[in-house]
């Protein structure tokens, strides 16, 4: 079906105009856009496009001149058109924009209900709206809007180059950060391939929470089906667009690494960080693969809970992956970073007199600022500091800090929020229970897991079972227990059992499908629903179940990075109450020394901490020694503790306000989520009804009011589609409400960037025969028979998707209405109210008007073309102007700022002046094409 040199359009992206199939891959392709200077990679399987080709008559421009289509034949599933006497083929052409080709083509076409042109319009006019957007790409995310996590994503995703150092402490959301800038980036048209390498154990919560938070699924490849992936000799990696790979299988796997770096990528994302172990004579093979991603991706997200914990040269390793040009040297590195933390020296000074109720003596302000005097002493916030007014003293002080960010924070690669930060997290609380063993469990002292030896049989003698047993019993019947085991055996042991003693259970594992797991997450959520959910290690990643507040761990993890996660999906943003905390040990075991460490060595309960990988490392003989009872020296405990409180008072030490702030403005970040929530969903409740009913796709309204929308949606077997994006065959809810969605992992988030939502829009103007459509309006004041023309003409510019043209110039509808005489008549009605005065016709007699009208409407829409051009320069000329002033504030913040900070570097200007200069040849070049017609006869009112 697919030949290089075909021509082809994008439903989804017709800013790019058309392209032309440069390589062939076996699952793949790839379009050049000549306009948009920008490359595609499409599946074989797509459905997004649109094949273009010209018929007889046409207009097309071969080396430089015009010439119209004699004839047109296919050979080799290239087509070919004669010119003269001589036969060109398509990939040796360019494609004019010619009027009358387009109003050739959709008279042509068979007409369709009226109802399509009022759908196209609608769908231009939201499409419009949705891409001019400032937070385009931040709408979609399944999940509270976080000021922290909305700040960062639009700082960094907005970047020409999205590469940045994401350190936020645990429990902070760095996935939903980095899931967000991705999302971002790939609905703006700035990354199509992203490569996620993570820890081995990380790696199903990455799948999980890529497709859960953003629907965006990826393709998960490690060495359980890396050969599955494998055709022949055809590289696993280049075949999926995106894919997760744990970076350990890849780092020991050299043919699966060759196989990585030779695949194109244009985001990379690296989870845990820290663990890209280098020194300057043996840096690690996990380090030197990034390394090389690093040179040949666009973009680069490091993710790290405790970049500096293996030491600050070997954080400068890592800053020198996102910017080695920038990172040259450490020495002049060491130095920013002292000036650096004078300046948040100097804002921790400033920050008390930012609040309302601060009483404190005025300083010496003119001391304060010495080091920066010659910098400050114009501007008008430090005169107001200096005067001493009070009714001034708090916006001045805040000035004074936002000085100091933007003088040190704007271009930097590094962002780190804290809780202490950010604040609005629960506190723990620690329930422990020491059981006494027994001989059917005499194995637990020598395994970490207790069951390990003991027969499936023998398990309910586990005093873990009747203790847990007797806790469930003692709670109150709406009372939310989740409970945590490492194996899917014993999940799905635990839930029998429990539902085998009338409680109300579902397990959670990864041995069930995704969408067996949404059905218990949801029946857990139900207020009515199960009271207890039994969840596996493994199962349980990417899960939040802030709604239930007591957590019991059934047997405790190795590793204090998997025991902050389970405790993290209570503890997190949104929960009201105490987090409980239940364990139960066997005394004697493994379990109650491992309980010990985690409490008395690492205070890991009642805090989190991002290093307690450190400790294990650094007391590592010992401490195996004292689980496994080779050594009862209770002495490590106190040792580990004392190295432990040492490393978070260094931390603390360490902390950085000033970076703190940089990474999240709270002001911006307030306006970013007001735009967003009220743009999300505006407008999209009416818009599903009418889109569904057009396409005959089954669509139940649950809730009608439309903040709070609810739709149930499901295949029908009439519909116009073949499938339905992110809707299973028997059917999905989607909702409106983000907070209700969110609470919910059976229910879809419905907004303007669901794919099921940009897919329907798409399909609507991929739908030709819309084109074309016809109606009859009763009316007493006009003669029966009388002709009128509707049309709906688009705005169009095209250029590369960094240039952002979308945001000032949108595909703009223009809407108009004129009787056969010219009269124009849009300016007496909405497009809305008119709409609502015409009545069908059967197509048999909607052919035989198009037939009868062919020569007089061409006259009539040579007039709209006329007035669609009259019409569209008022709006180019705002957009021209709009486009100029925003790059240029842009330009003259970067080039003010540079004066004081070395990380807006030249090059940077130059590239922003580079877009604004192309971006106003581009809104120059425009162009007003035809998109339908609707043609009206007047007939007398019944």
């Amino acid at each position: 079906m697919y030949q290089i040199g075909q021509r082809w359009s994008s439903r989804n992206e017709p800013d790019l105009g058309i392209g032309i199939i440069i390589e062939l891959q076996p699952k793949s392709f790839v379009l050049y856009f000549s306009d948009a200077e920008n490359e595609r990679n499409y599946a074989v399987s797509q459905t997004s496009l649109v094949r273009r080709t010209l018929t007889p008559g046409d207009q097309l421009i071969f080396d430089g001149e015009a010439h119209t289509v004699e004839a047109v034949r296919e050979f080799d599933s290239l087509m070919e058109y004669k010119i003269g006497d001589e036969w060109v083929d398509e990939s040796e052409i360019q494609f004019p924009r010619n009027d009358k080709n387009e109003l050739d083509s959709i008279l042509a076409l068979s007409p369709a209900r009226r109802m399509w042109f009022d759908l196209r319009r609608k769908t231009l006019e939201h499409q419009a709206a949705h891409s001019a957007s400032p937070v385009r790409g931040l709408m979609g995310l399944k999940a509270e809007l976080l000021p922290h996590q909305i700040y960062l994503a639009h700082d960094i995703a907005n970047r020409p180059a999205a590469r940045a150092l994401l350190c936020d402490e645990v429990g902070m959301g760095k996935t939903l950060e980095a899931g967000l800038i991705l999302h971002h980036r790939v609905l703006n048209g700035l990354s199509e391939r992203a490569l996620i390498l993570t820890p081995t154990n990380l790696q199903h919560q990455w799948l999980v929470e890529m497709l859960r938070r953003f629907n965006q699924p990826f393709t998960l490849i490690n060495e359980s089906v890396y050969e599955d992936y494998m055709d022949g000799d055809d590289n696993p990696f280049e075949g999926q667009a995106f894919v997760i790979a744990p970076i350990d299988f890849v780092s020991t796997n050299g043919k699966v690494a060759k196989h990585m770096l030779s695949a194109e990528w244009d985001m990379v994302i690296v989870d845990e960080a820290h663990h890209l172990a280098w020194d300057p004579d043996t840096p690690s093979i996990a380090y030197q693969l990034v390394e090389q991603l690093a040179l040949t991706s666009e973009s680069l997200l490091l993710l790290s809970a405790t970049p500096e914990q293996t030491g600050e040269r070997e954080h400068f390793s890592r800053l020198q992956l996102l910017d080695r040009e920038h990172y040259h040297s450490f020495e002049v590195y060491q130095a920013q970073q002292n000036e650096f933390k004078r300046a948040a020296e100097l804002a921790e000074q400033i920050l008390p007199f930012t609040e309302a109720d601060a009483d404190l003596s005025l300083p010496d302000w003119n001391d304060i600022f010495a080091d920066y005097f010659h910098d400050v002493q114009s501007k008008d916030w430090f005169a107001d500091l200096v005067s001493g007014h009070q009714e001034k003293l708090i916006s001045a002080a805040q000035d004074a800090v936002n000085w100091l960010i933007d003088r040190h924070g704007t271009g930097r690669e590094m962002f780190r929020n804290t809780r202490a930060a950010i604040g609005g997290f629960p506190e723990r609380n620690l329930n422990a229970y020491p059981l006494m063993n027994n001989e059917a469990f005499a194995s637990a002292e020598r395994h970490v897991l207790p069951e390990y030896e003991v027969d499936h049989g023998f398990w309910e003698a586990d005093p873990r079972w009747h203790w847990l047993k007797e806790f469930l019993g003692d709670q109150k019947a709406k009372t939310k227990v989740l409970v945590i085991c490492h194996t899917a055996d014993m999940a799905r042991w635990l839930n029998d059992q429990l539902t085998f003693a009338g409680f109300q259970s579902a397990d959670f594992h990864e041995q069930m499908p995704l969408i067996h797991r949404d059905r218990a997450a949801a029946y857990f959520a139900d207020p009515e629903g199960a009271q207890v959910l039994v969840c596996s290690e493994i199962g349980s990643e990417g899960r939040n179940f802030q709604f239930s507040h007591n957590l019991v761990m059934y047997d405790l993890p190795e590793h204090p990075d998997l025991l902050e996660q389970r405790i993290g999906r209570l503890d997190r943003l949104g929960q009201t109450s105490t987090v409980q905390i239940h364990v139960p040990y066997l005394e004697g075991s493994v379990q109650e020394r491992l309980y010990q460490w985690y409490h008395n060595a690492l205070n890991a309960f009642n805090r989190t901490t991002g290093s307690g990988d450190k400790v294990n490392n650094a007391f590592r003989e010992q401490l195996q020694a004292f689980l496994f009872g080779n050594d009862d020296d209770k002495a490590l405990l106190e040792e580990a503790y004392i190295y432990h409180e040492a490393l978070l008072k260094q931390m603390e030490e360490g902390r950085n306000r000033l970076l703190e702030m940089s990474s999240c403005r709270p002001t911006v970040a307030k306006t970013l989520i007001d735009q967003i929530n009220a743009q999300a969903t505006h407008g999209l409740h009416d818009y599903i009804e009418q889109v569904t009913h057009a396409f005959n796709i089954y669509a139940d309204c649950v809730n009608d009011v439309p903040e709070q929308g609810a739709w149930f949606i499901r295949p029908s077997t009439d519909m116009m589609l073949e499938a339905l994006p992110g809707i299973e065959e028997e059917g999905k809810m989607l909702m409106l409400d983000r907070r209700q969605a969110s609470q919910r992992e059976d229910v879809a988030f419905a907004t303007w960037e669901h794919p099921l939502i940009t897919m329907l829009m798409d399909e609507v103007q991929g739908f030709d025969s819309g084109k074309l459509t016809s109606a009859i309006l009763p009316i007493a004041a006009l003669p029966e028979g009388t002709v009128l023309v509707e049309s709906m003409f688009v705005i169009e510019a095209t250029g590369h998707p960094r240039l952002k043209l979308a945001q000032t110039l949108p595909l703009t509808p223009i809407w108009q209405l004129s009787d056969a005489n010219g009269k124009f008549l849009h300016g007496q009605f909405t497009a809305d109210k008119w709409a609502e005065k015409l009545k069908g016709v059967p197509n048999r007699v909607a052919e035989q008007w198009v037939a009868a009208l062919r020569s007089q409407l061409l006259d009539i829409l040579q007039g709209h073309q006329l007035k669609a051009q009259d019409q569209a320069r008022p709006t180019v000329h705002a957009a021209k102007e709009a486009y100029q002033r925003k790059w240029q504030a842009e330009i003259e913040r970067l080039r003010e700022l540079q004066q004081q900070n070395p990380a807006i570097r030249d090059e940077h200007i130059a590239e922003y002046e580079n877009y604004l200069n192309e971006g106003l040849v581009r809104i120059d070049e425009h162009q007003i094409r035809l998109d339908a017609i609707r043609i009206i006869l007047t007939t007398k009112p019944e």
